[in-house]
Formats: C-alpha cells, sequence, structure tokens
C-alpha cells in the first residue's frame, strides 16, 4: 500500500495517553526473536483461555478471573503486535492489516460465544454482543475504504476500553448474578440485562453512525455532479 492509499489511524481513547508511551517502550524492550506474528498468535491464543475461563464459571466464579488473565493477554499480545512492526520499521500494511482485522474477528466471536456457554448470560444475548461488534467492524472497515479512515475509537473508547469492560462486567456477574425482572416467562438476570444493553448500544451506534456517514458522503458525491465554474 502506498502513502497515498494508506488509511489515517484514528484513536482517541481515556488510555491512549497512557497506553501508547507504555507500548512503545515494551516494544523496544522485546527480544529481536520475537516477531509481530508471535505476538498475533498469542492473541488468538488468549483468546481460548478467555473462552475457557468463562465456560468454567459453572464450576466455580473464581474461574473468571482466568478469563481476566487471558483479555489481559490478549490486550497486551494484540496491542503491541503492530506497535512492534511500526518500532522496527518492519510495517506489512496489507499483510498486517488483513491478518489483525480476521483474527480479532474470529477471537471476539469466540469470547462471546464462552460467555454465551457461561452462566453468567443467556446464549442469545452473547450472539447479540457478537453481532454488535461485527457490525461495527464492518462500518470501521467500510469506512476505511470509502475515506481512508481507519477509526478505531467511538466516544473515547476503544479496544482497551472495552476489555476493562468487559472484564468488570464479567467479575461482576460471576459472583452476583440476581434476578431483575421476569418478562414473557423468561427470567432476566443481571447478566443478561448487561448483554441486551451491550448489544443494544453496539447496534444503535452502527446504525445513527451508518445513517449520518451515509448522508454525508451522499452531498459529498451530488457535489461533484455540477462543479463551480472557474
Amino acid at each position: 500500500m502506498s502513502n497515498d492509499d494508506k488509511a489515517k489511524r484514528i484513536l482517541d481513547t481515556l488510555t491512549g495517553r497512557w497506553e501508547k508511551p507504555l507500548l512503545i517502550k515494551m516494544a523496544k524492550a522485546l527480544p529481536r526473536w520475537v516477531s509481530p506474528d508471535h505476538l498475533t498468535v498469542l492473541g488468538i491464543l488468549a483468546g481460548f483461555v478467555i473462552f475457557a475461563g468463562f465456560v468454567l464459571v459453572q464450576r466455580s466464579p473464581w474461574w473468571v478471573m482466568l478469563s481476566n488473565a487471558g483479555f489481559v493477554i490478549h490486550w497486551w499480545a494484540d496491542s503491541l503486535d503492530g506497535t512492534l512492526a511500526r518500532v522496527r520499521k518492519h510495517e506489512r500494511e496489507k499483510y498486517g492489516y488483513f491478518v489483525d482485522h480476521i483474527c480479532d474477528a474470529f477471537t471476539i466471536s469466540l469470547i462471546c460465544v464462552g460467555l454465551g456457554l457461561s452462566p453468567m448470560m443467556h446464549p442469545g444475548f452473547g450472539l447479540g454482543i457478537a453481532i454488535g461488534y461485527l457490525m461495527m467492524n464492518i462500518y470501521a472497515h467500510v469506512l476505511t475504504y470509502v475515506e481512508h479512515v481507519f477509526k478505531v475509537s467511538y466516544g473515547r473508547f476503544g479496544p482497551t476500553e472495552v476489555r476493562i469492560i468487559f472484564m468488570a462486567g464479567t467479575t461482576l456477574v460471576a459472583f452476583w448474578n440476581p434476578a431483575i425482572f421476569r418478562l414473557f416467562r423468561f427470567r432476566f438476570m443481571l447478566g443478561d440485562v448487561i448483554g441486551l444493553a451491550a448489544a443494544s448500544i453496539l447496534m444503535l451506534v452502527f446504525i445513527i453512525s451508518s445513517i449520518q456517514k451515509a448522508f454525508e458522503l451522499d452531498k459529498v458525491d451530488k457535489a461533484k455532479w455540477n462543479p463551480p465554474q472557474s
């Protein structure tokens, strides 16, 4: 990918001011034999750790700590692979973009399936979170194509903030998951309410952002029909 085709990466998050210099420092400290591909594979393995922790919560709520450890490992590996490539000036723009986001889609699906298989949340709400995330993922990549802008954060929330919310929410409902209300014979637990809210927010942001961007792009394209006369 040429410099003209390279998408501008927008990441404006609550943790960004501390996270970015920390990642650069850690990347410089890694031994030379560690490659970005190693970190990508580690991120996928961390997804399986998170999955296992969620499923094992059926045996004891303390297994959620295994998932939390998986989230920390996933943050470290997923955030550091691109940083390592940039620090070493070994960027592979097309390869990195493709592999990183394919792996992210697989990992988030795996995590949400594990969440649905746990006693913390009905499988339907875990699936709803996965669908909402993948809808936002599609929006981000379509936006990258039409505007050469890769938007990673929304409203100061990015991948790191999402992981923190996941860790806090799942730890809470692993140990305390009371029934909130009943509807059509279905008992909504606290985890179900959180899952429904998370899925709804993701889908709502997707719908609103998509409609707004469609109107904006429509105006831009229509303006080309009658260019101003010189």
